[in-house]
């Protein structure tokens, strides 16, 4: 093989070692939006049980935490924490493929 063809090859590895980091760097901006609209999901959740226990202080014996909304509210704000989490595991994931030498 000629030089040419040494240098071609480098090349040609080259330009896809670096579309596959672009690819992967998109891959993690996707995902850091994706979390970011799980927050404010969570954020208005959270807001709408601050509502609920705001009203519920002007019955001071209404437990807040008895009210079923309350309660879907929680569950829907642990299934967003649980996917979030997944998802900063795929993107720590994804960084340690970026990296050379990374430790799997």
């Amino acid at each position: 093989m000629g030089f040419w063809d040494n240098v071609n090859d480098e090349l040609k590895k080259a330009v896809e070692e670096g579309w596959s980091a672009v690819k992967e760097s998109a891959k993690i901006g996707k995902l850091r939006l994706r979390i970011h609209a799980l927050h404010k999901k969570a954020e208005k959740h959270f807001a709408e049980i601050g509502g609920i226990v705001y009203d519920s202080s002007k019955v001071p014996w209404e437990n807040p935490l008895s009210r079923t909304e309350v309660q879907k509210l929680i569950e829907e704000i642990r299934k967003i924490e649980a996917e979030t989490e997944a998802l900063e595991k795929e993107i720590d994931a994804l960084k340690k493929k970026e990296k050379p030498g990374a430790e799997k």
